[in-house]
């Protein structure tokens, strides 16, 4: 990055040829998108505060089995 803020041609050809994918980002996109359109429908009744705890719960368990699982992964 410091090479691309000193001017240097060559770190900023580099840089455009990424081919680097943030599917974090597009997972967040589609669910602001969800978040978008539930509110644009009128918003439906939420459920009970304790089921959305357990939802979160639940959640929170698949995104640490899926980092854990990514982790461990062979990186090339």
């Amino acid at each position: 990055m410091s090479e691309q803020m000193n001017g240097d041609p060559a770190a900023t050809e580099d840089y455009a040829e990424s081919t680097h994918r943030a599917p974090g980002l597009g997972i967040v996109g589609i669910a602001a998108l969800a978040v978008a359109g539930w509110g644009l429908a009128g918003g439906p009744a939420l459920p009970e505060a304790a089921d959305l705890g357990w939802a979160a719960v639940g959640i929170g368990l698949l995104i640490g089995l899926i980092l854990i699982i990514s982790g461990t992964r062979s990186r090339k």
